[in-house]
């Protein structure tokens, strides 16, 4: 491959933003990919900065795997058991939206338990 610049160079990447090939002469290294010298530098620190942003994210995940199901059955114990337990008799539409935010944190439990294991 020739540099996009040079016709005459050999390139020795390409620029991580716009895909083209870069010389010696043109390329700037990034530590994370290579940049048109003076023109994209900061777009291509931006999409390194974006990586590395969603790689934390991403290996925090896993530890956050029991909250949001756990807090979805819990409402749904309060809301059935409130529904259940009213000074006034059952409130079956309570009971019946209690049982599902259970149904639906125990369906978020495996998908996410599922999703979790795949990534292992």
């Amino acid at each position: 491959m020739r540099c996009f610049n040079h016709q005459t160079e050999d390139a020795v990447g390409t620029c991580k933003h716009c895909g083209k090939g870069l010389c010696t002469s043109c390329a700037n290294d990034l530590g994370h990919g290579l940049a048109c010298r003076g023109v994209h530098e900061s777009a291509v620190e931006s999409i390194n900065n974006l990586i590395t942003r969603s790689d934390r994210i991403q290996r925090m995940t896993p530890k956050t795997l029991y909250v949001v199901p756990t807090f979805t059955v819990l409402a749904g114990v309060v809301f059935a058991g409130f529904g259940f337990y009213s000074s006034r008799g059952p409130l079956w539409f309570s009971v019946v939206l209690g049982l599902g935010f259970i149904v639906y944190g125990l369906v978020l439990l495996a998908i996410n338990r599922k999703a979790y294991r795949a990534q292992a």
